[in-house]
């Protein structure tokens, strides 16, 4: 991948993941919480640590394997951002505002990954 897309699509899984940052923090606020921020989840009281190290370390894999300009980065952003989109759908119910604040920033990093395909270099 050339490297200004790469950065690009570094960039993109930066602002997501302050994104999920801001939404975390709001889906407590309001009392209705995202399942891997809520203290009563499917881990108990380790569900925050638990569910924010699966998310977070879903968006930093993203983010190195992109800054690494691997040939492959755009399909592996995308798979990520498939999964996260998933996970966001998990909470419509529970949680129906931060989870479609949620599903538009990993839409974002979708199109920020379908876009990078074209930013593929050639093989040689």
């Amino acid at each position: 991948m050339s490297a200004p897309w790469s950065r690009i699509l570094a960039a993109t899984w930066v602002l997501v993941a302050v994104a999920h940052g801001f939404i975390s923090v709001a889906s407590r606020r309001t009392g209705k919480p995202l399942w891997w921020v809520d203290n009563h989840g499917i881990a108990g009281d380790a569900t925050p640590v638990i569910g924010a190290a699966v998310v977070y370390l879903a968006m930093l894999a993203a983010f190195v394997v992109a800054l690494r300009r691997a040939p492959r980065s755009p399909f592996i952003s995308a798979g990520v951002a498939i999964a996260l989109g998933a996970n966001a759908v998990a909470d419509l119910a529970a949680a129906p505002g931060s989870a479609l604040v949620a599903l538009a920033a990993v839409a974002s990093a979708l199109v920020a990954s379908v876009a990078a395909v074209a930013g593929r270099t050639a093989r040689r």
